[in-house]
């Protein structure tokens, strides 16, 4: 058993994967550079309107729609190419009329992501696929009845996934592949034909869709595109003078006759409409790269109309990786800016001056990361992580093209104990941390890692991850049951800055430059004092800066510690104190007290 999805209209399904609304529209879809831009594709409610195929943008711009006709409801899941404008305006317009048509512009990026999640439905359902066509596919289903049941379920089955991926097809079944792709593309919706009655169901199609499978089933790579077409027109006239038109009608002629005239490709094509042809898949690999595009003809300025076309491809992004089972461990943003005075006069210094420029695609881009706790696979979620990255770093020009990559992962499974803590959901718990990165700035907000250095505060601030398991640490000994009693430290954030007095390099008074939280504190004599110890680290690194010193963990630190003791004026009580000399300033601070 043998199953086809074909694609009516492909380049308009692609534009309508992006603009649903348009689904109840009529849509042409243009191609070429001016002035020979012409019709290549229709839906079927343009041809009811009268528009071909061929005809040129002015002829198809008698029966188009005025370019910013779009509904209010559409809001949701607006595209570029006409509707980025009304965004930014934020101004009301009313539905377009029903006799109208909407003109777009084909864009193979579209049409490419379009075909790359018609094959991971495809590759979902069996490992076994042909791709024949940027709209066709072959799946070979032997064995999998079990799976899937009758075959008439498995036509609905893949009829609801292809469905699910914003896509309308034709499925057909059939028992050899050549039968299922002509009952594809000559009938709607789902088809199945049974065993021995593919010359009585097929018998009704026009010579037309014999013709076109025809083309791909010969496509060996030794004749081009255009002189293939030419032979297929050629052979459909040749036909038609004979009066034959359908597949019943060659199926009827005799044999020998047939191959006088028409040679081999008349044998191949009789035993075609008799539902004969048999033939080994060409199978292909399925798809690992899975990434969204969109161009945009109105450049976005603002998050709030960009919001919506990220919406847009995060949800086909998120529908792509649920066909295939997978979920997203990073995402990766992609946005060419739009280019701006300023930007042209510093290229061509550059250029002058004989430096490489960094323009992508006639424009700048910028570029965001998220990398995800958990594999994760929530458009909702993705969407409210990218608005608050895009709004701790604005791309500082309007924005004329989108890229959204996601790198596929398993999708997460955890079996939580009985007696554990209830923690919170990973998805919930990351726009948490977002929005407090947002709030206090990055690296602010997380779980404290130690480093592996005598530094004081030698610590970085890493990603927080729920439900993660704690490092085993080693089971305690006889010899370490007992403990001495601790001493606890109170750490200053940041450290005061003190006034020394010194008698033989040693301190024997300070004074708080800093104003202390509580009164008298860190001023007067020194009791005792306990000290140096001096400590240095990280002199090997090149930044040696003094205000770098408070930036990069990597500086040089050079230091001088003492502990001193301070009569606390409050009933003769003692005060410990943690203090230190910066060798390189040669300022003195206050890090800590004890308890």
């Amino acid at each position: 058993m043998f199953a086809c999805i074909y694609i009516p209209d492909f380049p308009v399904e692609a534009i309508v994967r992006v603009e649903p609304w348009l689904r109840e529209q009529a849509v042409a879809v243009l191609e070429g550079k001016p002035p020979l831009v012409r019709v290549v594709a229709l839906n079927e409610k343009a041809r009811c309107l009268g528009m071909e195929v061929g005809m040129a943008k002015l002829q198809a711009a008698v029966f188009s729609a005025p370019a910013n006709k779009v509904p209010q409801s559409s809001k949701s899941s607006v595209n570029s190419k006409a509707t980025q404008i009304e965004l930014s305006s934020r101004r009301t317009r009313g539905h377009p009329k029903p006799g109208l048509a909407m003109l777009r512009q084909r864009s193979a990026e579209q049409e490419n992501s379009a075909h790359a999640a018609l094959l991971d439905v495809a590759h979902a359902f069996t490992p076994r696929v042909e791709d024949t066509a940027s709209d066709t596919l072959l799946l070979d289903l032997a064995g999998l009845e079990r799976l899937y049941g009758a075959p008439a379920t498995m036509a609905r089955d893949l009829a609801s996934r292809v469905n699910a991926v914003a896509l309308e097809a034709n499925i057909a079944l059939a028992a050899n592949p050549e039968a299922a792709l002509h009952a594809a593309r000559g009938f709607s919706g789902t088809t199945v034909l049974p065993a021995g009655e593919e010359a009585h169901r097929l018998g009704v199609l026009p010579l037309q869709v014999l013709l076109d499978a025809f083309d791909i089933s010969l496509n060996n790579g030794l004749a081009s595109d255009r002189e293939r077409e030419k032979l297929g027109e050629q052979m459909l006239d040749t036909l038609e003078r004979w009066g034959v038109r359908d597949f019943r009608t060659l199926a009827l002629l005799p044999e020998h006759a047939l191959a006088s005239r028409l040679g081999e490709a008349g044998t191949l094509l009789q035993r075609l409409v008799q539902g004969a042809g048999m033939r080994t898949l060409a199978l292909c690999e399925p798809v690992t790269h899975f990434e969204e595009a969109m161009e945009l003809e109105s450049p976005v300025e603002t998050l709030e109309p960009l919001s919506f076309v990220l919406n847009r491809l995060l949800e086909q992004l998120c529908a792509r990786l649920e066909a295939r089972a997978l979920a997203a461990q990073e995402l990766h943003l992609r946005l060419r800016l739009e280019r701006r005075v300023a930007d042209e006069e510093t290229t061509t210094a550059q250029e002058l001056a004989g430096a490489s420029s960094h323009v992508v695609g006639g424009g700048n881009t910028a570029e965001r990361t998220l990398r995800l706790p958990v594999a994760m696979r929530d458009s909702k979620v993705f969407l409210k992580l990218l608005q608050l990255e895009l709004a701790a770093h604005p791309p500082g020009a309007p924005i004329t093209k989108v890229w959204i990559a996601a790198e596929p992962a398993p999708p997460r499974s955890a079996q939580h104990g009985l007696f554990l803590p209830v923690t919170p959901e990973a998805e919930k718990l990351e726009i948490t941390l977002a929005r407090i990165s947002g709030i206090v700035g990055e690296r602010r907000a997380g779980i404290a890692r130690r480093l592996d250095t005598y530094r004081r505060d030698g610590f970085l601030m890493d990603h927080f991850v729920a439900g993660e398991e704690p490092k085993q640490t080693v089971a305690p000994t006889m010899s370490d049951v007992e403990e001495p009693a601790r001493i606890a430290l109170r750490v200053f954030r940041p450290p005061w800055q003190l006034r020394i007095k010194l008698a033989e390099g040693r301190p024997v008074a300070l004074a708080a430059v800093t104003k202390p939280v509580r009164q008298g504190e860190l001023q007067g004599t020194v009791l005792w004092a306990a000290g140096p110890w001096r400590s240095s680290g990280d002199w090997w690194t090149e930044n040696a800066k003094e205000e770098s010193a408070s930036k990069d963990p990597a500086c040089p630190w050079h230091r001088e510690e003492w502990d001193v003791a301070l009569a606390n004026g409050n009933g003769g009580s003692v005060a410990l104190y943690c203090i230190y000399r910066d060798l390189a300033s040669g300022k003195w601070f206050a890090e800590a007290s004890y308890d």
